[in-house]
Formats: structure tokens, sequence, C-alpha cells
């Protein structure tokens, strides 16, 4: 369960990364555009991020002994982290990025514990 969170939570992240662009090209505004687009919700997120990411690929590493899937992770919070220090033309690539590592990274563990625990006990 704590991998489905984690790649639903990435991908909300994804498309925050490609809604909000075009909704400011659009020409639409009000409070909500305006703090999804601000800076401290993209620092915000990383909170999140990384408790999850904590919470689930050790766990399932300490499962099922590949470490493919928090390297995975681990590079795209890191991706996610330089997206917030990179200039404003590469924080939409790297974002991506990084959310769509942090997907593969969960649903990889996921698959990983489903197929050595069984459907029950993959879903903790």
């Amino acid at each position: 369960m704590k991998d489905v969170i984690a790649a639903a939570l990435s991908g909300l992240c994804v498309v925050h990364c490609l809604a909000t662009p075009v909704l400011l090209a659009l020409g639409s505004s009000g409070l909500l555009l305006g703090m999804l687009s601000s800076e401290w919700f993209h620092y915000l997120m990383l909170l999140p991020i990384s408790v999850l990411l904590a919470w689930s690929l050790p766990g399932g590493w300490c499962v099922h002994k590949r470490k493919a899937p928090f390297a995975l992770g681990l590079s795209g919070f890191l991706v996610l982290v330089a997206s917030l220090l990179a200039p404003h033309e590469a924080e939409t690539a790297l974002s991506l990025s990084g959310g769509l590592l942090l997907i593969s990274a969960h649903l990889f563990n996921r698959k990983l514990l489903h197929k050595l625990q069984g459907p029950q006990d993959a879903a903790s």
C-alpha cells in the first residue's frame, strides 16, 4: 500500500508539472494556481515525498534484497531536488524526470514484494 500511495503522489507531481504551465499559458489565474506554481509549494512537496521514500523503499529492500528500486527512488528524489536548484528552463524537465523515476521505483518495489509475498501481504 505504501508504494501505491507513493506512486500516486509521484503521479500527481507529474500531472502538476504538466498542468501548471498549460494553465498559465491559457491565462488561468487565481489562488490555487498561484499556490501550485509558487516556489514554496515545491519545497513543501519534498516532505511527503521523502517520508514515503524512506518509509517504503528500504523496507522493501529488506524483504526482496534488490537494490534497483531504492536506487531508482533515490535518483528520482535527487533529480527533484536538482530541479529546485536548476535554472527555470530546466525545472520542468527535471521535475518530470524525477517524478517518473519515483513512480518507476515504487511500482517496481511493489512488483518485487508482490512476487515474493503474494497479493495479500504485498498490500501492506
